[in-house]
């Protein structure tokens, strides 16, 4: 028996594609804090600037607002959504529980090409903490949880983690200004390879479990000194 559906053929249409890539550009520069919390995102202005019409712009941002990246204010236009410091203890709670569990699956399920490349990413890190290079660091640090992530051979917790690490890295940012929170994140990092290289899984959740709720409280304490000095 033949499958009979009552759909309309879709016509090709170039429109999604524009809208697309306006869509990635706009959320990258959100998520890399190009485009600061509460900054207004006016359509006329933005498809001058992509040199697009203002239809895939305002497409864009009806995407960016159902991510929750951006908001729209009454008689106030569309602006950055501002995150709470509620959502912010939310998301590195999940992170914790996440992230802890994807290090005990890849501490049981590494490869030795994973486990090679996690520890020359380790070493990087150790050079970039100690040069106090915050840039190659972030990417560094970056790229090491991407392999935990890959080890633990998930393609459901890895887009679970991913989503959550994108929207709040503009945030974790914060707590690496805090004092001393460089180094202890470093050796912490040295302690998860370790767990991983000897297959412990349930110390490697254990680690990277403590790893998140320590730079929960070192995000939290850098913005109450901030708040303090204002």
């Amino acid at each position: 028996m033949t499958e009979e559906y009552d759909l309309m053929p879709v016509e090709a249409d170039p429109q999604p594609q524009v809208r697309d890539k306006v869509y990635r550009q706009l959320r990258q520069a959100i998520l890399e804090g190009r485009l600061k919390p509460g900054e207004r995102l006016v359509e006329r202005k933005l498809a001058d600037i992509l040199r697009v019409s203002r239809t895939p712009v305002r497409e864009a941002i009806r995407m960016l607002e159902l991510e929750g990246l951006v908001a729209h204010l009454p008689r106030g236009g569309t602006v950055v959504a501002r995150v709470s410091d509620l959502e912010v203890l939310e998301i590195y709670r999940i992170r914790a529980v996440l992230e802890g569990l994807a290090a005990r699956m890849a501490a049981e399920k590494i490869k030795p090409e994973q486990l090679q490349q996690l520890v020359g990413l380790m070493e990087d890190i150790e050079g970039y903490a100690s040069g106090g290079d915050l840039e190659s660091l972030e990417k560094a640090h970056q790229q090491f949880n991407d392999v935990i992530y890959q080890a633990a051979d998930s393609q459901r917790l890895y887009a679970m983690i991913t989503s959550l690490v994108e929207h709040i890295n503009r945030y974790t940012r914060v707590g690496y200004c805090h004092p001393g929170r460089i180094e202890e994140a470093t050796q912490e990092h040295r302690l998860l390879v370790e767990a991983i290289k000897m297959r412990d899984g349930s110390l490697a959740e254990r680690i990277a479990r403590e790893h998140i709720d320590n730079s929960r409280r070192a995000y939290f304490s850098e913005v109450a000194c901030k708040m303090g000095q204002a």
